[in-house]
């Protein structure tokens, strides 16, 4: 009945059509205000337009509506689970029990296999002081769920999960949505996802059909390659080689149909021989007749006899080897993208001042032809370029893995600055020839935001967030509170999650952290609500961790940085789980109302990496600031009794430190660029055609406009 990927962005679309409603009486006007307050302990409340429209509802309606928005709300803010603390008075209980009490409790606990916990009354806690400005729900509409699908489809960057759900959502809700696919769809990944909808929702349909519905999206070996990835349900940007299932025989048609009539057939499947040897013995090329693809079976026979075929990459691969700059570069301007891919190297490779004008005059001849994320990702890279810094990278494929690797050699700063400004005259020349935008705002908070390059493997979240964005803590918070819920695997085996921070100082220097191994810390006003080794069965209710860090005595005693982490100490991966979820909220009284209140939660995320450690998320206490991290790292050892922040410090405080000393293009230089080639900066919110703000008009939540429009 209600649209979920719109109330996303705080819309509500009713998908159910009105009951026949002569006039409006005094019932309806009593369900929608039930609704509202419904609602409210949520966060939430509704704009006058949609009280309005959902008056002309009938009361049955407005009851079914009513009980599908309080889940898809609770869902969001992770208060459709039940938070069980082992200390249900927390924090007071564990702040004021003697340390030996705690120990104890904790010994009961664990040699119980997480069956007993502590003994207490829950007591009357204090009403809540905290006020939650709550989140507007407008009015939206079917035209907003099909602009939304077109704009994921046209993004110039990788889908995160929920963008990809949601597109399947479209093609499973949305009739005739195959219309409205755009002509081009730039991310050969997305397009990938794409295919893979479209092959579902017609699963009878004549391969011939399918096939010229599908043959514009899929023009190369490797984009042929991603859609089996994708039916295969495999990492579609092959940075992991797929695992292909046992396609049936129409999509073995399709893929050979698709293969048969790409172009750079006998190249492209060579770049990725092994790969495509497997996708070989799922589409068995050979039961075909003499006639029928014949094209793709014969590149696939020369691959199996291991013939040898030339390729693009190994013959810049070559030049580069031998440190023939002409040749390579002569090469390199046939393909624009992998010249800016490789500039930094061939910039390198030859110390004469010759080579290096060589090299930049053919940069500055095709620029202009490279897409947009790769030109702000090459001017935002030779901008931090020198300096000897460690850096920090996300490697292709569906982890959130962060790396981080040893500094490049300096180059001359002069290259860097020639470089630089040849990418910014190229964005203009490209952003110039888009429509006008008249007069545009935009704000300075737009600063704190990362322009959304690569979301594949961003968490589901309440909100979309991109990694080393800053968001602001409210101003009258005074404590952080973090939480962990989860439950055991779906065939029982158990789970124990361990909920911890660290605090650093301005060096990233350890102070001190607060987890199982230390559940308060007095100097630092940080509280664990216990350490729960248990999750219960996969149905039940779960279990929960929270933990409380108090901002101003963090900076009172030297520290800045709150690096909240999770921890599967019994070494399942987060994807093996099923249920896992972090959370936290901001809270002025931390004694004052429930333990966990929903209207308070800033952020939730799913956990569903394929790692053993997430760190979700760092707060500045002295600039108060949340930096989303949203990284997941590799467990280094376990020399202190189990994967736990002890035995990974070294690697979190690296990681922390890379995350905030992170370079990446913001929001506000993106449409900066914009402006100067297409619009007019105004500085009156008001007076302006266009708005860029942290909540008015276009905001950072609004990655699908961001990256089908402004990338």
């Amino acid at each position: 009945m209600v649209c979920e990927m719109l109330l996303r962005k705080n819309k509500i679309w009713i998908m159910e059509e009105k009951e026949d409603m002569t006039q409006r009486n005094a019932l309806n006007d009593l369900s929608v205000a039930t609704l509202m307050k419904n609602i409210e302990p949520l966060g939430y409340t509704f704009s006058r337009e949609l009280y309005e429209e959902l008056l002309r509802y009938s009361t049955d309606q407005l009851g079914r509506l009513c009980w599908e928005l309080v889940e898809l709300l609770k869902k969001s803010k992770g208060a459709d689970h039940k938070y069980r603390p082992m200390y249900r008075n927390f924090p007071m209980e564990v702040m004021a029990a003697p340390a030996g009490r705690l120990y104890l409790n904790a010994l009961v606990h664990y040699w119980s296999n997480g069956t007993m916990m502590p003994a207490s009354f829950k007591a009357e806690r204090k009403v809540l002081t905290d006020i939650a400005a709550c989140q507007v729900l407008t009015l939206g509409s079917r035209e907003e769920a099909i602009d939304l699908f077109q704009n994921l489809l046209s993004a110039k960057s990788s889908l995160s999960l929920q963008d990809k759900e949601d597109i399947a959502w479209c093609f499973a809700n949305l009739g005739r949505i195959c219309m409205y696919i755009p002509e081009s769809i730039p991310i050969k990944e997305n397009a990938a996802w794409m295919g893979k909808c479209y092959i579902e929702k017609y699963p009878l349909a004549r391969t011939e059909t399918l096939t010229e519905a599908l043959k514009p999206y899929f023009k190369t070996p490797t984009d042929v390659l991603r859609l089996a990835a994708a039916l295969s349900d495999s990492d579609v940007s092959l940075a992991e080689p797929p695992r292909f299932i046992s396609f049936s025989r129409p999509v073995r048609r399709l893929l050979m149909g698709l293969l048969n009539d790409a172009s750079g057939l006998e190249e492209g499947m060579a770049a990725r021989a092994e790969i495509f040897k497997r996708l070989g013995e799922r589409l068995h090329p050979g039961e075909y007749p003499d006639g029928k693809y014949d094209r793709v079976k014969w590149v696939f026979a020369k691959l199996r006899n291991g013939e040898r075929i030339v390729t693009f990459a190994g013959s810049v691969a070559d030049a580069i080897k031998a440190k023939d700059v002409t040749s390579a570069l002569k090469l390199l301007r046939s393909r624009p993208g992998e010249l800016a891919r490789r500039l930094d190297h061939l910039l390198r490779l030859d110390e004469l001042p010759q080579s290096h004008k060589q090299v930049l005059s053919a940069w500055e001849d095709v620029a202009a032809e490279v897409s947009v994320p790769v030109l702000l990702q090459v001017r935002e890279h030779f901008r931090y370029r020198n300096g000897g810094a460690m850096r920090y990278y996300f490697p292709k494929g569906n982890m959130a893995d962060g790396r981080i690797i040893e500094p490049l050699p300096n180059i001359d700063e002069e290259l860097c600055e020639r470089v630089i400004a040849i990418c910014e005259r190229a964005l203009i020349q490209q952003f110039a020839q888009k429509e006008a935008m008249g007069k545009v705002y935009l704000s300075e908070k737009m600063k704190n935001y990362i322009v959304p390059f690569n979301q594949r493997s961003a968490s589901k979240a309440a909100h979309t967030l991109v990694r080393g964005s800053r968001i602001p803590i409210k101003g009258g918070a005074r404590a952080i509170r973090g939480f962990v819920w989860w439950t055991n695997t779906e065939n029982d085996a158990r789970v124990d999650l361990d909920l911890s921070a660290l605090i650093l100082d301005e060096n990233f220097h350890y102070l001190e952290h607060v987890s199982y191994t230390n559940l308060r810390s007095e100097k630092y006003k940080a509280c664990h609500s216990g350490d729960i080794v248990d999750g219960g069965p996969y149905q039940a209710e779960g279990v929960s961790e929270f933990l409380d860090t108090d901002i101003n005595s963090v900076i009172k005693y030297g520290g800045r940085y709150i690096i909240y982490q999770v921890y599967s100490y019994t070494r399942q991966k987060f994807s093996e789980l099923g249920h896992a979820a972090f959370g936290f909220m901001e809270r002025r009284d931390v004694n004052s109302g429930e333990i966990y209140e929903p209207a308070l939660v800033k952020q939730k995320i799913d956990l569903t990496a394929q790692s053993c450690i997430c760190v979700p998320v760092i707060f500045d206490c002295l600039t108060r600031q949340i930096i989303w991290c949203d990284v997941n790292l590799g467990t280094v050892h376990s020399h202190y009794g189990g994967n736990n922040v002890e035995s990974n410090l070294a690697g979190v405080e690296l990681a922390s430190y890379a995350m905030v000393n992170m370079h990446k293009t913001n929001l506000y230089q993106l449409i900066y660029l914009h402006i100067c080639a297409r619009g007019i900066q105004c500085y009156d919110k008001a007076q302006a055609d266009i708005v860029f703000d942290e909540e008015d008009g276009i905001t950072p939540y609004d990655t699908d406009v961001i990256m089908a429009e402004y990338l």
